[in-house]
């Protein structure tokens, strides 16, 4: 396996579609399981859709193009502007910077502080609330559509209520609750023993994202991207049960 420097270029290249099938293959292994990885092609991802949207090539005549940057760039038949690495990585440091703060709260996958206090956040939450009897939920399951119609008007999406009974698992209803001032569907399930699990759906837009799972004390946490919303699974259950009701939340949206 390369070392650390190589990966990393590996990824980039990986990130830019410039692999060839192999290096494709082996980098795919790899990141399937290494979460850290993964959630470095996201900050990848992230950082390129960001300069195409700061430097679009649309924005320059053929001859209003910086004489450094015409003379080091690369254009393919597809018209598209290509930077050498060592400029990526210097315009992706200032953007970095320009965005700041204003990136990091919008989330996630961008700055990695920033997403793991939002992991670290979402734990918090379902820690409090996941103890509740009486007040487990806003809205109960019994008025399925009056909590789909509500949430999915705050997270901007028809919102999808998984089917986890083959799990052993019973959807008890949901409510909401705001990360740093976004909206959060979160929708709570019980089972026979352990506290409730739950999924939280949020509208985030960004680079879609392969599943990872991390620990936060007792709990574990799924997450995943689909382009326009984040998803979290999360709960007091192993890593492995965790996994795989992500992967049905996945496949059922």
């Amino acid at each position: 396996m390369p070392d650390n420097e190589a990966m990393d270029a590996l990824l980039v290249a990986y990130a830019d579609g410039e692999l060839d099938e192999t290096l494709m293959a082996q980098v795919e292994a790899y990141l399937a399981v290494t979460p850290a990885a993964q959630r470095t092609l996201a900050i990848y991802r992230e950082t390129a859709a960001l300069l195409r949207a700061a430097f679009p090539e649309s924005r320059y005549a053929p001859g209003d193009v910086p004489e450094k940057i015409r003379q080091s760039a690369t254009v393919p038949k597809r018209r598209r502007l290509r930077l050498p690495r060592y400029t990526w990585a210097i315009a992706a440091s200032l953007v970095m910077g320009m965005i700041g703060y204003a990136a990091g709260a919008r989330w996630p996958g961008l700055i990695e502080s920033d997403r793991d206090r939002m992991l670290d956040e979402v734990a918090e939450y379902h820690s409090i609330y996941s103890r509740e009897t009486v007040h487990l939920v806003e809205v109960p399951a019994t008025q399925e559509d009056h909590l789909k119609a509500w949430l999915g008007k705050r997270v901007n999406a028809s919102l999808v209520i998984p089917n986890f009974n083959q799990d052993g698992l019973t959807f008890a209803g949901g409510r909401l609750v705001v990360l740093d001032g976004e909206p959060v569907a979160e929708l709570m399930y019980t089972r026979p023993t352990g506290l409730p699990i739950a999924f939280c759906v949020l509208y985030h837009v960004g680079q879609p994202s392969t599943i990872t799972v991390e620990q936060r004390g007792d709990l574990n946490l799924a997450t995943w991207n689909d382009g326009s919303h984040s998803y979290f699974v999360v709960g007091d259950a192993d890593r492995a049960t965790i996994q795989g009701l992500a992967t049905q939340a996945r496949k059922q949206l």
